[in-house]
């Protein structure tokens, strides 16, 4: 399949508006990547709002941020729960052709991130 670059702040606009979700954005421009199928990462991204959607009913905030190291997408809310439910493996997988790795962050009782780094 033949690479083509994607530019994930489209993605998400995409992804937001389909799902008619109400999320708070703040998203850099310029940030894409080569694929040759994006499939799996819109896959990957649903399911980081889907996660953090579980762990609280307040809006989430997504950001899209560029650095030296690579492109970083955060899933955040504030939450009350104390426990977190384990992150799926598959998807850590589904994410290796981006070369890219999902992290989980927060604090119990207080907040929830989800980041997917691109290198």
């Amino acid at each position: 399949m033949e690479s083509k670059s994607v530019d994930l702040r489209d993605l998400i606009l995409m992804i937001k508006e389909q799902k008619q979700m109400e999320a708070n954005l703040a998203l850099e421009f310029d940030c894409a990547i080569e694929t040759g199928d994006v499939k799996p990462l819109i896959k990957v991204i649903n399911y980081a709002i889907n996660y953090i959607d579980r762990l609280s009913d307040q809006p989430q905030q997504i950001s899209l941020n560029a650095s030296m190291s690579g492109i970083t997408i955060g899933f955040t809310t504030f939450t009350t729960q104390t426990d977190f439910p384990p992150l799926n493996p598959q998807v850590g997988e589904a994410l290796q052709p981006y070369n890219a790795t999902l992290e989980q962050k927060g604090e119990s009782g207080k907040y929830v991130q989800l980041l997917i780094h691109f290198n």
